[in-house]
């Protein structure tokens, strides 16, 4: 993984972004359950194969779904077996934060990119940071836009913030500053701090005491998670 990246001569901030802004339909929006997910597998993780089970992603928060215990995580494999994207997401994130869940490290990346298929917000914007980062596969900025694009129209702040990022460094789409200022500018509205900081790299302003100024490793779904780098 390309952690910690300086994206051309801007430094800008991939991968990080505040996570709020618009409500979406609840069947699209990663829910803040998953968080509540994480640490109800934490609590089966004397049970083989079990370990916390995360998702918190952009923008807004939707009906959880209540995850408990060894029994639990095999409902949630099951519902994503039966093509449920939102299970499809959670039990992807998860397996990208913690050992154990998956035997292969290819499973995560076909979870997320089913549930992006569907629709999904926030498996829209993992897998096309996924993309990004060359994270589990290979990295492809072209098709990385594309999912980030779906994700960023829908108000995912992550995917604007990254979106943006690719306009201004020519990564996968034209250089183009006015549509990397407007998807910063998108972002940085909704309170992503990244986001204010990049747009203030790209006109040329110095940094705000206190901003930040190097890029960040994780997705926010994956530190909101609790996961401190994603587990081969």
């Amino acid at each position: 993984m390309n952690a910690g990246r300086v994206f051309g001569e801007l430094a800008l901030l991939a991968f990080c972004s505040a996570v709020t802004g618009a409500s979406q339909a609840a069947a699209l929006t990663p829910p803040q359950g998953a968080a509540q997910a994480a640490s109800a597998v934490a609590e089966a993780s004397a049970a083989p194969a079990s370990a916390a089970l995360g998702s918190a992603s952009a923008p807004a928060p939707a009906a959880a779904a209540t995850v408990r215990g060894p029994t639990s995580l095999s409902i949630v494999r099951d519902r994503a077996a039966h093509n449920e994207a939102q299970a499809q997401y959670d039990l992807g994130v998860a397996m990208l934060c913690r050992r154990g869940l998956s035997a292969d490290p290819r499973e995560p990346v076909r979870l997320l990119r089913a549930a992006a298929g569907q629709g999904h917000i926030g498996a829209q914007s993992v897998y096309g940071w996924m993309l990004m980062s060359g994270e589990r596969l290979a990295q492809n900025d072209a098709e990385a836009a594309r999912w980030l694009l779906s994700a960023a129209q829908a108000g995912d702040t992550a995917a604007q913030n990254n979106l943006g990022v690719l306009y201004a460094t020519g990564r996968g789409v034209q250089r183009d500053k006015v549509s990397a200022a407007h998807w910063f500018g998108e972002a940085a509205g909704r309170g992503a701090d990244a986001a204010a900081a990049n747009l203030r790299i790209l006109r040329g302003e110095p940094p705000l005491p206190g901003a930040t100024t190097t890029a960040v490793l994780l997705h926010p779904a994956l530190a909101k998670a609790g996961c401190r780098t994603p587990q081969a």
